[in-house]
């Protein structure tokens, strides 16, 4: 059996060595070995297929894992670019509102000075706000506060560095206002809402408005006279009262972490000695 198989290889072997001579010598084999070339080479590209595969394969993993992290990158810089436009629009909102207090400022005949809003309370108990100004800037009980839309309130505690605001919305606040088309006077009553107030003392035969604004009268010299209020958004009339049911939205809002304007329509010793609404330091009833 052995001899068989070493008898074959040397045939085999001396075939190839005489192909190859020839092969050398002549192009006799040329069209044989391209037909073989032909038949061949569906199985060579059959044997690289796996290969192939397997390395299309990892380029596609590697190329998914690196858009993957590129659009986690992407993410986090879409998610702050999207916090500096909010931070930009902000900032804007609030140049745009404090050089509309400088223009109020010009507006006010009396000194004023800005404060920022520290809290806000918004309750049908309490509507209040705490500004970081105090009584070392002079601050008194009962001095009024404004912004550049209409009237916010007026102090109603004060310590060294804080002060308490009670709103003109509080329901314990009234406010003297005239109508500003026609000189018509009337009294501003908090309803412990931020957005109504009621009007007092306007008879139904009496010539109010939708739409009318409210300014202060000026009256005891407390608030600036003429100064913005509200605006009439509800009238009820009935003849058979002897006063017409008049809603208004104040004209002031509120803007967290914004400026009001603190005003001296009196110097602090000629201030009201007592509060109109009892508060303790922090501005609570």
């Amino acid at each position: 059996m052995k001899s068989r198989l070493d008898t074959s290889f040397l045939i085999a072997l001396m075939v190839a060595v005489v192909l190859i001579v020839v092969d050398s010598k002549s192009s006799m084999l040329a069209n044989t070995r391209s037909v073989l070339f032909i038949a061949v080479k569906p199985l060579v590209h059959t044997a690289q297929l796996g290969s192939r595969i397997q390395t299309s394969w990892q380029q596609i993993a590697e190329e998914r894992e690196d858009l993957r992290h590129r659009n986690m990158e992407l993410v986090e810089e879409n998610h702050e670019l999207r916090k500096k436009v909010i931070e930009l629009r902000k900032e804007e909102q609030r140049n745009r509102w404090l050089a509309e207090l400088l223009e109020a400022k010009d507006r006010i005949e009396y000194p004023v000075i800005s404060s920022k809003i520290l809290s806000v309370q918004l309750q049908p108990a309490s509507q209040k706000i705490l500004l970081d100004r105090g009584l070392q800037e002079q601050v008194f009980i009962g001095q009024p506060v404004v912004n550049h839309k209409g009237v916010i309130g007026q102090i109603t505690a004060a310590t060294l560095s804080e002060s308490a605001v009670t709103l003109i919305t509080d329901a314990n606040h009234s406010l003297p206002v005239h109508i500003q088309r026609n000189g018509i006077a009337a009294v501003v009553l908090g309803t412990g809402t931020s957005n109504r107030l009621l009007v007092s003392g306007l008879r139904p035969n009496q010539d109010v408005q939708l739409g009318d604004v409210l300014v202060t009268s000026g009256i005891a010299q407390r608030f600036p006279s003429g100064y913005p209020v509200a605006e009439v958004t509800e009238i009820i009339r009935d003849n058979n009262t002897p006063f017409a049911e008049v809603s208004a939205t104040p004209l002031a809002t509120l803007e967290s972490n914004f400026e009001v304007l603190v005003v001296w329509t009196k110097a602090p010793n000629e201030a009201d000695e007592t509060p109109l609404v009892s508060v303790n330091s922090f501005g609570e009833q």
